[in-house]
């Protein structure tokens, strides 16, 4: 039985080359992506900011502007 790898490399040598170049140029994509932080990992390890969001979460409604300063 073929493993993933195998499969993935069949598929993508059966390919035209200027196909092949884009399914790499997606996998450098995915590499790039993977190792990236989520923007909720950090702002949950900025203390400030998280304490920030705490305390608009727990702002009442009638508390907030309805215009924006920007």
């Amino acid at each position: 039985m073929n493993t993933l790898q195998e499969k993935i490399n069949q598929e993508v040598n059966a390919l035209p080359i200027s196909s092949q170049k884009e399914v790499l140029d997606f996998v450098l994509f995915l590499k790039r992506e993977v190792g990236k932080e989520s923007d909720s990992d950090y702002l949950s390890k900025n203390p400030e900011i998280k304490q920030a969001i705490v305390d608009g979460l727990n702002t009442p409604l009638d508390q907030c502007s309805d215009q924006l300063d920007w």
